[in-house]
């Protein structure tokens, strides 16, 4: 038993030994906000920089001081609470774009003693069944959203059959202080145990489950982040992350308030069309602090060119944070090796790892130790879930590379389980993490069973633990992710549930049986990847077009998912590996894929990263414009699709030497969000002009584009044009929005979404 206490409290060594001293315990964080007021009302607080083509300009950005924040986050308060329908722990869904607004209206509801549920903001072009599933299962009393959604958002309003859409005023910031009538209202009294705000994880739209924050919990994990990343009011943050994501939210707005330090904040779809807009961005406000998931470091990377570049002075910059899917030790080299000579050190490289039912921070290393990278066995891993390190001279194509996520942070408690047999295991050893402390949330709301399998765990008698479905082990102190216990697909911090995608790709074409596919996430080149398994019916073998069935699946998933996948297989009838119930063997068909065991009928598989031949070096500037602007307009059509054919055969990882027809649809080719923000972004490099997020679902084919653009460089000099004339969509009259992503971290890979509805 001696052994077994020994044992246990070695598994759970947390990395600060050291609690927090001389600080004062606020229960609220608006408690901690009306604080800082106190001390420095004049210090600005946040700054949002719009997109914008030029240089970073802080005359162009909207700003706010500690003071003016607290000001207007009391008027929100009192305009909530005088439409005499949200009580305290009232659930108010939260809907605005990027910027100012949310912050004040996010607050001012904390401020009222209601529950904020923050959203993304739908388009126009989008329906509101995502929105609708969320506000039923919340049982919302109103809506808070900017003013230019209200007329969007007032049928989920009336969906939902009661409560209020209200446009405060105390959140926009077109409206001049001065102008509004001040408060000076009291924060509700609120315990620690009352729910702060509802987040929603990403994932399938029709079973949304909102996690409980708690303040206590709050408060706590704030706490933690605090003191794992040592912050203090002298550092300064920029951040893109979306202000509805746990990231975001969370590390991106309350922990600068937790902390009293200021922020600088950019749209998360300006970062994905100029990402080295954002490293300007960094610069210009000497942020020591920037973070993201792994893939946003990659994109960075991608983009990279030195004139781009030139300007960059990442020098203050002592944490770049990276979490919220699989750290890839590749990425972390590259982009120190792109940007050591603007300033950036591989030491500031912080890997972490946390979820949101944990609040949002679980581990991470020392901000003064660098990136902990460690090869070990492959073979022994994959086949017997233990981590054994790479003996010095073994072959390195034995090896896997993995980044540490750090140690546990003060307070929080993490063992690796057998999860079966519901016993501790050794450290080296692959099993499922469990967790404990403050901040882990009591649950699900109104998810009483679905929280009753992961939360409230015992072991050894011991109540309080959260299963958190990830796989991982121990090494060295530190702790290692290494899959999901679950069929859950992560990419680029978004998380995707394979029967959303599986109804996608058998719905696509009637040569699919239906219910008969398998999606599963696949690593290649150290990158989480989508396989998809489908069964086809027995008429549609005998009468095949693999082509065309290759096709539909590949668009439908594009337009509805925004992912490119890695593989797509077509099987026999009747071979799909199912369960004796009949439920898809998810694993299993990974599996047999990777050991060659499916019925294959047809397979496709998108071109390795190393097959592709770019156009220009990524994120170099090959002066479209200058170039048409030395030849005769007839010629504007043909080089225009030339050049837009080569960038898309890129993009959409073609073999080299092939080129997409000219009247292929951008979908159809299976391009994701990423890759259409990247087209977007050479369109609005190499011609000068900006571009609409509805540009590519209104003129959909290559063709279509190519005419849509000869049409506006027809009527104006093509080189007077630069950095003048946006490109408009068909309809020039709506206003002109600030876009956001329109689902989680989540929606990175959304941002150009269909105009489809979501089930």
């Amino acid at each position: 038993m001696a052994g077994r206490q020994e044992f246990f409290q070695m598994q759970i060594i947390p990395m600060f030994a050291r609690k927090p001293s001389g600080e004062r315990n606020f229960i609220t964080i608006i408690h901690r906000l009306e604080d800082i007021v106190a001390e420095r009302p004049a210090d600005e607080a946040f700054r949002f920089f719009p997109d914008d083509p030029g240089a970073i300009d802080e005359s162009r950005s909207d700003g706010w001081t500690w003071g003016e924040l607290s000001a207007r986050v009391k008027i929100v308060s009192d305009e909530v609470s005088k439409t005499g329908l949200v009580g305290q722990g009232g659930r108010v869904l939260i809907v605005y774009p990027p910027g100012l607004a949310f912050i004040a209206a996010f607050l001012g509801c904390l401020h009222a003693g209601a529950v904020p549920v923050p959203v993304p903001a739908p388009r126009r072009n989008e329906g509101i069944h995502r929105w609708l599933h969320i506000a039923k299962d919340a049982g919302i009393s109103g809506i808070v959203c900017a003013d230019e959604l209200k007329e969007l958002l007032e049928p989920l309003q009336r969906a939902v059959g009661h409560g209020f859409c209200l446009a405060p005023s105390g959140a926009d910031p077109n409206i001049p202080l001065h102008d509004l009538t001040p408060s000076s209202s009291a924060p509700a009294v609120l315990d620690g145990s009352r729910i702060a705000f509802l987040q929603y994880t990403s994932g399938s739209t029709s079973d949304p489950k909102g996690v409980m924050v708690t303040h206590a919990n709050l408060m706590a994990n704030l706490r933690q982040i605090s003191l794992a990343f040592h912050y203090g009011a002298e550092d300064r943050s920029a951040t893109w992350l979306p202000h509805y994501h746990d990231m975001g939210l969370i590390d991106g707005i309350l922990s600068p308030i937790f902390n009293g330090f200021p922020v600088s904040i950019m749209a998360p779809a300006s970062f994905l069309r100029r990402p080295l807009r954002f490293l300007e961005l960094a610069t210009q406000n000497r942020a020591t602090i920037i973070g993201g998931p792994n893939f946003a470091y990659e994109h960075c990377a991608d983009r990279y060119s030195a004139e781009g570049a030139a300007q960059l002075d990442l020098s203050a910059v002592r944490i770049a944070y990276n979490g919220a899917e699989p750290v890839r030790p590749h990425t972390l080299r590259r982009f120190s090796a792109l940007f050591a000579d603007h300033g950036f050190r591989h030491d500031a490289f912080y890997c972490c790892y946390g979820q949101a039912e944990a609040t949002l921070f679980l581990t991470g290393n020392a901000p003064s130790d660098p990136p902990q990278l460690r090869c070990f066995e492959r073979e022994t891993l994959a086949k017997r879930g233990t981590a054994l390190p790479l003996p010095a001279g073994a072959d390195e194509h034995d090896a896997i590379e993995l980044a540490a996520c750090g140690r546990p942070g003060a307070d929080i408690e993490i063992v690796v389980m057998e999860p079966e047999e519901n016993r501790l295991l050794d450290d080296g050893q692959v099993g499922e993490l469990w967790i404990r402390g403050p901040n882990i949330t009591p649950g699900y709301w109104a998810r009483a069973k679905a929280s009753a399998e992961s939360f409230d765990q015992k072991i050894a008698g011991e109540g309080g633990w959260r299963r958190t479905g990830d796989l991982g082990f121990r090494h060295e102190g530190q702790y290692f992710i290494t899959g999901r216990l679950k069929d859950l697909i992560i990419i680029r911090g978004q998380n995707h549930h394979p029967e959303d995608i599986e109804q996608t790709a058998f719905s696509s074409h009637s040569a699919l049986a239906q219910g008969r596919a398998g999606a599963f996430a696949l690593d290649v080149d150290g990158e989480e990847q989508v396989g998809l398994v489908c069964e086809l019916t027995r008429d549609g073998l005998r009468n095949l077009d693999a082509e065309a069935v290759l096709q539909a699946i590949r668009g439908s998933i594009s337009r509805v998912h925004k992912l490119k996948l890695a593989t797509i297989v077509l099987i026999r009838p009747s071979s799909l590996p199912r369960t004796p119930s009949g439920k898809v063997r998810r694993f299993a068909c990974r599996q047999d894929l990777l050991n060659g065991n499916l019925k294959v009928v047809e397979r496709w598989e998108a071109a390795p990263q190393a097959n592709f031949t770019p156009v220009a070096e990524p994120g170099a500037v090959a002066d479209w414009a200058q170039q048409l602007a030395q030849v005769d307009r007839s010629r504007y059509p043909a080089l225009l699709r030339q050049w837009i054919r080569e960038e898309v055969s890129w993009l959409s990882r073609l073999p080299a030497g092939t080129l997409p027809a000219a009247n292929a649809g951008f979908f159809d080719l299976g391009l994701d969000s990423v890759a259409l923000v990247g087209l977007a972004g050479t369109l609005e490099r190499e011609l000068g002009v900006r571009t609409q997020p509805t540009l590519f679902f209104e003129h959909s084919t290559i063709d279509a584009l190519v005419e849509h653009l000869c049409g506006n460089l027809l009527t104006a000099d093509v080189t007077a044009q630069l950095d003048e004339t946006p490109i408009q969509n068909s309809r020039p009259d709506e206003p002109q929005e600030e876009t956001d992503l329109s689902s989680e971290l989540a929606a990175l890979s959304s941002l150009l979404q269909a105009g489809t509805g979501r089930k």
